[in-house]
């Protein structure tokens, strides 16, 4: 461009001097024309070889600086460590670079996907650049939009310094001995935890040069970095089972929990996540690791004990007095369930409603938005005369209008805004608390002000009705509330068969006092004939899977969740079958799974990888827009993983 704009000039130049020549010499030379026209034309000779030469001298240089540039270019290229490589419509390679050829990379004329596979994504224009490895060497590649070339650069140098870099990183651990408690151990059984659990533990820690430090009896400290930390996790954490095995060789229920926060440089931020995810795996029913990357999901390993019943009134009556505390100072306290209410939903609803009331809180539960099983419904309306002149049932818009920053929003028997019945006055709730008894999802969707989470209850009822005591004789509750309130129990317990201690023993003998009555609530709970038929047709869809799992898919028909639920407890019941899963219709376009286990299979697991939950003998998940049919593959495709023998129950990937 700069040459075609010189050229021109010089030619106007040109021009132009020779007509002002010729007007010159025609004025001096008057009337001797032909000798001005030789005067000129000798000048415009003299100028047209002045132009000759200019040209060729720009010419001769303008070849020594692209010469010179070739030269600087190649040695750029060079310098750089960077290569170019060309490939045709057949994905051949038409050009190697150098950077190549010193390399004994010389794959000319070849597919260029023979030799680099990897980059099928890349060429499919999925991805702009990509990390290879060739020989030992590290290329970051890049490709240049609409055109065939890839750019090579060795990036060796940088890759293996991050990578020492990231295994020198730190990671910090937190390990806590459940159940354990040395006022309520004998001193045979302390010797015994001392010498085969505690010294196993540290010996394990110390075989991969894990800096450790002992807290307090039943805590301790790990300090290494990601090259170690990889190695353990590699190891699945082997330490659990060992524990888990000695522990039960001793008649002892003391197992291990974990926690491991790491990919940060702030210690400060590691320690605050390292002692929140160990409080997570304690909620979740202990006998697991929790592992965290901040800015990541929380993954799980273990998990493979159901949760130990915890005799700690202590606990209990720190929870209720901070519930007293919040109830206290809020204007008004609103009550919110799950979707498709049960008996614990409601029953725990109406106990925690008996609490606010006792302390004169305008109080109300939300049951008439998102439905109730129809088992409880019947119940409900039964006592509807008695219930409704204590207590306030209310939709979500009805308590939409009742919210302000000062009201107290109490979910109970759920902790998971996608099930609430409630979720829209969740949102825009300022102060709230949790209330259930399901494993605890690594990540809440709503903050709440208090989240009291045990695992190891047999239902919400049970944890509810253990802070009566703390709210002194304030707390009336009439035979009907104790009926529901027992029903509660009756059915998350399968009549007092599966997850009971001591405490629900105690829970039920208090609601006796109030007036529950057992023989009516065996009646409640019964159910029409229609039901005891769609629960069979449930059963009979039952195929066996692996000689030891029962699957029922329904593609045709909807269930409530009760049905589903009351269908795979009685499918358990045969003496082969560990687990059990049924999966339906529960609405036009929702559908769910209801999952039940003998405690060799963790069914809790299982659902959290389809983004359910539950516990370890009972779990579920529900979504919308999915079939029964993609259900069914999901959870095959999990179950061929699960009974390969992974231990990892992530619903994450590290």
């Amino acid at each position: 461009m700069k040459r075609r704009t010189f050229v021109t000039s010089l030619a106007i130049f040109t021009i132009a001097a020779v007509i002002l020549s010729l007007t010159a010499l025609s004025l001096f030379f008057k009337q001797n024309i032909v000798l001005a026209a030789i005067v000129a034309a000798v000048f415009i000779i003299v100028l047209l070889i002045i132009y000759y030469s200019l040209d060729v001298i720009r010419a001769e240089t303008n070849k020594d600086i692209e010469n010179s540039l070739d030269l600087t270019y190649k040695e750029v290229l060079e310098h750089c460590d960077i290569g170019i490589l060309a490939y045709n419509e057949n994905y051949e390679i038409d050009f190697l670079s150098d950077f190549f050829l010193k390399r004994d990379m010389d794959h000319l004329n070849e597919k260029l996907l023979n030799w680099l596979p990897e980059l099928q994504e890349m060429l499919k224009n999925e991805a702009n650049t990509q990390t290879v490895i060739i020989n030992d060497e590290k290329f970051s590649v890049y490709k240049i939009d609409k055109e065939s070339v890839l750019i090579f650069k060795n990036i060796t140098a940088e890759y293996d310094l991050n990578k020492k870099l990231g295994d020198n990183s730190c990671v910090l651990g937190l390990i806590s001995y459940d159940n354990y408690d040395e006022s309520m151990m004998s001193e045979d059984d302390l010797s015994y935890v001392n010498s085969y659990i505690k010294v196993p533990v540290i010996d394990y820690f110390k075989n991969y040069q894990v800096v450790y430090k002992t807290l307090n009896n039943n805590r301790m400290l790990l300090i290494m970095n990601e090259r170690i930390f990889r190695s353990i996790m590699n190891d699945r954490f082997s330490i659990l089972n060992k524990v888990r095995k000695v522990s039960k060789e001793g008649n002892l229920d003391v197992t291990l929990s974990m926690a491991f926060a790491r990919g940060s440089d702030n210690y400060e931020e590691l320690d605050e996540s390292v002692r929140s995810l160990l409080s997570l795996a304690q909620t979740r029913g202990g006998d697991q690791v929790v592992v965290r990357k901040i800015g990541e999901d929380a993954t799980f390993f273990g998990g493979n004990s159901e949760a130990r019943e915890k005799q700690n009134k202590t606990k209990v009556r720190v929870a209720s007095n901070s519930i007293r505390d919040l109830i206290d100072k809020a204007r008004n306290v609103i009550i919110v369930g799950h979707k498709d209410m049960d008996a614990d939903c409601i029953g725990s609803a109406i106990a925690m409603s008996v609490i606010a009331l006792s302390m004169n809180k305008a109080t109300s539960i939300i049951s008439r938005s998102g439905g109730m099983e129809p088992m409880i419904a019947d119940v409900m309306k039964k006592y509807a005369d008695v219930l409704e002149r204590k207590h306030r049932f209310i939709t979500e818009e009805e308590a939409m209008e009742l919210l302000d920053d000062e009201s107290l929003v109490i979910m109970v028997d759920h902790h998971s805004l996608s099930q609430s019945n409630g979720s829209d006055l969740l949102q825009k709730a300022k102060k709230i608390v949790i209330i259930d008894h399901h494993r605890r999802k690594a990540d809440l969707e709503v903050i709440p002000m208090m989240a009291y989470v045990e695992a190891a209850a047999s239902s919400t009822c049970e944890i509810v009705i253990e802070f009566f005591p703390y709210f002194g004789r304030r707390v009336e509750v009439s035979p009907e509330e104790a009926n529901i309130m027992y029903l509660g129990l009756l059915i998350d317990t399968d009549h007092f068969r599966v997850r009971t201690g001591s405490r629900t023993f105690d829970v039920a003998k208090q609601l006796r006092r109030y007036g529950a009555d057992p023989m009516l609530c065996d009646e409640l709970s019964q159910e029409p004939y229609e039901n005891v038929m769609q629960r069979s047709r449930i059963i009979n869809a039952g195929k066996l899977y692996k000689n030891e799992i029962l699957i029922a898919a329904l593609n045709e028909g909807i269930f409530s969740r009760s049905l589903a639920s009351q269908a795979c407890d009685m499918m358990l019941k045969a003496k082969e079958i560990e687990a059990a899963f049924v999966i339906c219709y529960t609405g036009k376009e929702e559908a769910m799974i209801s999952a039940r286990s003998k405690g060799k299979i963790n069914v809790q697991v299982i659902m959290e990888k389809m983004h359910g939950g539950g516990h370890m003998t009972a779990a579920g998940m529900q979504t919308n827009n999915v079939s029964v049919s993609k259900l069914e593959a999901d959870l095959f495709e999990i179950l061929d993983a699960y009974m390969k023998g992974e231990s990892n129950e992530s619903n994450t990937v590290i």
